[in-house]
């Protein structure tokens, strides 16, 4: 999905155009990449456009984008992607950052976010990753919760990610989600919300035995099953194995991309990681630097301190010293290469099973006046890589 360009058009999606087109043979001389479409711009557009085969108007909708991108797009309202970068309906590029808050979980305190999101907005944050289900302990969930969740997110200026955690680490319910996503209740939420929505289809759905041709499979079917159905926000595709195969994230984002009717997805990685397995600074900037390479949209949709299981120390707490991640050089490494990121959690819950992984909280109470120090404070607001520093939240938000 994709704005249409014209003659006096301008923003970031502007600039991406002239690039594009400066990659390609002319006869003209190279654009200046200023964001602007102006005479020159539109006599390029022409010139490519007539040697495609295509109506030689110097408009850049759908039929002349989906040339320049080898694949199917559509006209938007709301966010969209070029390349690996996200934009919002008006062009500007958008770097999410910002943390996951499981406010399915808090229906007795929280349940629509109206303590969270304002705290979540005095740290910096563009987005919040908010955690839903279909059904928990206590029941199935309400779709006026859901709507309201969205709702009040945008009224605290955080761009909305939705996402479902039913079929975290099980592969077999993937098909149960899209159900939920599809069914006219929640679809009409997605539609009436789309201009600022992000929907995470499924969150870490999957172990380690998910083949790359079930993967493709499986969530070509449900993109194909949600565009059907009439949702047209970007669609948000997380890695398997828990989160964790950026591999297979890379070699399927193409194929996936491809297969949406509307050439609008995001892929999410989570980065738990463990140093007790060899998951240095090295190992983390190599295997970013590769996927980025790749050019897909690509965001880090959960990281911690801890958290991590380590296959060399099984039988250890996750939230114990074998759990740490590198949290420094995620921070770092994702800001030189321009990846978003939600950091995991922002509190409180995360105790909930095991006391030890309460070190996960940023909060002990929702309250940014209570951020904890280390980790929590660095994320949100000490390091020079972290939301205060680098969060820009656009105006459409």
């Amino acid at each position: 999905m994709t704005r249409t360009l014209r003659l006096r058009s301008s923003g970031d999606d502007v600039k991406y155009l002239q690039e594009r087109l400066n990659a390609l043979p002319t006869a003209r001389p190279l654009l200046p990449a200023d964001g602007k479409f102006g005479a020159k711009t539109r006599d390029r557009v022409k010139e490519y456009q007539g040697n495609n085969a295509l109506p030689v108007d110097g408009i850049v909708a759908p039929p002349t984008w989906g040339q320049l991108l080898g694949r199917a797009v559509a006209k938007t309202t709301g966010f969209f992607v070029l390349g690996r970068d996200l934009y919002d309906r008006r062009g500007v590029k958008v770097l999410l950052r910002g943390v996951n808050k499981m406010s399915v979980f808090e229906q007795a305190d929280d349940s629509r976010g109206q303590i969270s999101f304002p705290e979540i907005k005095q740290a910096g944050a563009n987005t919040v990753r908010i955690v839903w289900a279909i059904a928990t302990d206590q029941g199935p969930t309400s779709t006026a919760t859901l709507d309201a969740l969205i709702k009040n997110a945008k009224a605290n200026h955080l761009i909305p990610m939705i996402e479902l955690h039913d079929a975290t680490g099980n592969w077999g319910r993937l098909n149960d989600l899209v159900d939920y996503w599809t069914q006219p209740a929640v679809v009409s939420i997605l539609r009436r919300r789309k201009a600022y929505l992000l929907v995470n289809i499924a969150n870490e759905a999957g172990d380690h035995t998910v083949s790359q041709a079930d993967f493709v499979a499986g969530y070509t079917s449900a993109v194909q099953r949600m565009r059907a159905a009439g949702i047209h926000t970007p669609l948000v595709i997380d890695a398997s194995n828990w989160g964790k195969d950026l591999g297979m994230l890379n070699n399927t984002a193409a194929a996936l991309l491809a297969a949406d009717p509307e050439g609008n997805l995001i892929f999410s990685v989570h980065l738990y990681w463990p140093l007790a397995d060899g998951a240095n600074a090295a190992f983390i900037r190599s295997n970013l630097q590769q996927a980025v390479d790749l050019g897909y949209p690509l965001v880090v949709g959960e990281f911690s301190q801890f958290g991590a299981y380590s296959e060399n120390h099984p039988l250890a707490n996750k939230c114990g010293p074998t759990g740490e991640i590198d949290y420094q050089t995620i921070l770092a490494v994702c800001h030189e290469l321009q990846l978003g990121w939600y950091a995991w959690e922002w509190g409180p819950g995360n105790g909930y099973n095991d006391p030890l992984c309460a070190v996960m909280d940023m909060t002990p109470d929702r309250l940014f006046a209570h951020l904890k120090p280390g980790w929590a404070r660095e994320a949100a607001l000490d390091s020079p890589f972290g939301i205060r520093q680098t969060s820009v939240t656009p105006a459409s938000i």
